[in-house]
C-alpha cells in the first residue's frame, strides 16, 4: 500500500439543496447569511495517485472547481436518479479535449440503462461496465465493495476498504437488509443517509437524522458522518442547531456523530 488517500466530500446536501431559491426556512436563511453551510447534492471523491468519483451531481462542475479537482479516472454510481447522475454531461468535454479517451462507467444495470438512454450523445467517450452486489473493485489500490441500498432498484452504497481502514457510504437508503448490516458492523466510519428531520416522510427509501444515529448505535463505527441532509424537511434544523444536538449525543452516549459540509476532507490510512 503506498500513501494515504483522501475522501471528499463534494456535496453532502439533498436534491433541493440548502439553501433553494423557492424557501425561506430557518436553514435556508442560516445558509444565506454563512455560505459554508450552503450544500450541493451528495457525491464523494476518492483522491490519490487517483481520482475515483461516486456519483455526479448536478453541481459537478461547481463542486470540482471549489476543491481544485482537474479531473477523474472513473465514476462509480449509487444509483439512477437525477441528482446523482445529472452532472454527467459536465464530464464530456473533459474527456474530448482535456484528458481525451474514454471514461470508465461502473453502475448497477438500472442506472447504466439509464445512462445510456439519457446520455446517448456521448456514448463515444463513455466505457459503462455493469456490476452487481457483492462483486468487489479495486482501483488505486482501494476497493469498492458494492451493497444493496433500501432505495430504487438497483441501489448501491459502498463498503470502501484501504489498507485496514473500512467505510461505509450510503447517501440514499431506507433500512439496510441483515446482510449488508453483518458486513458492515464495527466499521472505522460510517456515511450516512440522513434526509429527514423530525418525520421519515419516505421511511422505506430514506433515513432521518436520528435514524442515521441508531444505525450507529447498532453497528459501532468509530465516527458517524451525516450525509444527504437536506435540513428543510420533516421540521427544519439548521446548521448549528444541529450541531448542538451531535455535541449532546457525544457528551451523553460518547457516540462520534459529525455534521460534514460541502469540502469536508477525510484522510484514510
Amino acid at each position: 500500500m503506498s500513501g494515504t488517500r483522501e475522501l471528499i466530500f463534494l456535496g453532502t446536501g439533498a436534491s433541493c439543496g440548502v439553501p433553494t431559491f423557492y424557501c425561506g426556512c430557518d436553514a435556508c436563511e442560516e445558509a444565506r447569511r454563512h455560505p459554508e453551510y450552503a450544500r450541493s447534492c451528495s457525491s464523494i471523491a476518492i483522491a490519490g495517485r487517483e481520482t475515483t468519483l461516486i456519483d455526479t451531481s448536478p453541481e459537478l462542475r461547481l463542486q470540482f472547481v471549489r476543491e481544485r479537482l482537474d479531473g477523474t479516472d472513473r465514476v462509480l454510481y449509487t444509483h439512477e436518479h437525477f441528482d446523482h447522475v445529472g452532472g454527467l454531461p459536465q464530464l464530456e468535454y473533459y474527456k474530448r479535449i482535456a484528458a481525451r479517451g474514454v471514461l470508465p462507467v461502473y453502475a448497477g444495470d438500472e442506472c447504466a440503462t439509464y445512462v445510456e438512454h439519457h446520455f446517448d450523445f456521448m456514448l463515444d467517450v463513455l466505457d459503462i461496465n455493469r456490476i452487481k452486489p457483492f462483486e468487489p473493485l479495486v482501483f488505486d489500490e482501494v476497493e469498492y465493495l458494492p451493497l444493496p441500498a433500501a432505495h430504487c432498484p438497483g441501489a448501491f452504497g459502498y463498503l470502501i476498504s484501504f489498507g485496514t481502514m473500512k467505510v461505509a457510504y450510503f447517501p440514499d437508503t431506507g433500512p439496510l437488509s441483515d446482510e449488508v448490516l453483518s458486513l458492515l458492523a464495527g466499521i472505522d466510519i460510517l456515511i450516512m443517509d440522513s434526509t429527514f428531520n423530525g418525520c421519515n416522510w419516505m421511511p422505506e427509501v430514506h433515513t432521518t437524522i436520528d435514524g442515521a444515529i441508531n444505525a450507529a448505535r447498532m453497528l459501532h463505527p468509530k465516527v458517524l458522518y451525516l450525509t444527504h441532509l437536506s435540513m428543510h424537511f420533516d421540521e427544519p434544523i439548521t446548521a448549528t442547531q444541529l450541531q448542538e444536538r451531535l455535541d449532546g449525543v457525544r457528551k451523553t452516549e460518547g457516540l462520534d456523530v459529525r455534521m460534514p459540509v460541502d469540502g469536508t476532507r477525510i484522510v484514510l490510512s
